[in-house]
């Protein structure tokens, strides 16, 4: 039952073209960072980031508003849209559940996370051989333990904006909400760090990524693990009784 609802999310996802538009301006953001980081780099802060830690600068791209905003997108459409339309009121036929519904809307969402997160790490890796050969390897141990820590961030996300999106009452509230979150995560993240770190999971996304010469100390980690953890069951809990509100 699970299997037939995800393909029936993933033919949605592929009729409005969303994969695709992903892929090109992930594609394009790939390209410019290399390009900057063999113009100039020293004069645009990108020396730093040229060769062996290329992937982790096209990370920080994706994890900086890009891949959250997709993400973000793709929850609108597949969820809000739908409460909005009235779909998710009404009586579902064959047998499948409200309950079901969401929960293989849940793990598309976590599929698609997983793909576009994918995409950017080999994509990046293999422009990033194209320019500096296999010193873009040199590194490979450092970000292949960011892409396992950012897992973490990620999946927690996905379940942010899922919660998110069963209180918003349509594409466009789903996708303003979201964007003015993102932005004044990311200031807060950025500048205030030490107090959000504790409570925010998000934080994790610019940590775990050593955004803007962030260190990743052993300390960081075991704290950004467990905020994901705790925040990961607390928004589990809260979708499960907005969904059981929403089937009375």
């Amino acid at each position: 039952m699970i299997t037939g609802l995800l393909k029936i999310q993933f033919a949605r996802l592929k009729r409005q073209k969303l994969f695709y538009l992903y892929f090109a301006v992930m594609a394009a953001i790939i390209i410019s960072n290399a390009l900057q980081c063999t113009g100039s780099p020293e004069a645009n802060g990108t020396a730093y980031y040229a060769g062996g830690r290329f992937p982790t600068f096209c990370m920080q791209s994706y994890i900086d508003i890009v891949g959250s905003l997709f993400l973000s997108f793709i929850c609108a459409v597949l969820i809000s849209g739908e409460k909005a339309s009235g779909m998710l009121k009404q009586p579902l036929l064959n047998g499948v559940s409200k309950k079901q519904l969401l929960m293989a809307k849940t793990i598309s969402l976590l599929m698609v996370a997983l793909i576009f997160f994918l995409f950017a790490i080999l994509f990046s890796t293999g422009i990033g051989f194209l320019f500096w050969g296999s010193h873009v390897f040199d590194y490979a141990g450092e970000y292949l333990l960011q892409i396992v820590l950012l897992t973490f961030p990620q999946i927690t996300m996905v379940l942010f904006l899922v919660f998110l999106s069963l209180h918003m009452s349509n594409i466009s509230s789903m996708m303003c909400a979201s964007l003015i979150i993102l932005l004044i995560n990311n200031l807060f993240s950025q500048f205030f760090g030490d107090y959000v770190s504790l409570v925010d999971f998000m934080y994790y996304l610019y940590a775990f990524s050593c955004y803007n010469g962030m260190t990743l100390k052993s300390s960081v980690i075991a704290l950004g693990i467990s905020v994901n953890l705790i925040s990961g069951m607390l928004l589990v809990y809260g979708i499960t009784r907005r969904i059981n509100s929403m089937v009375m």
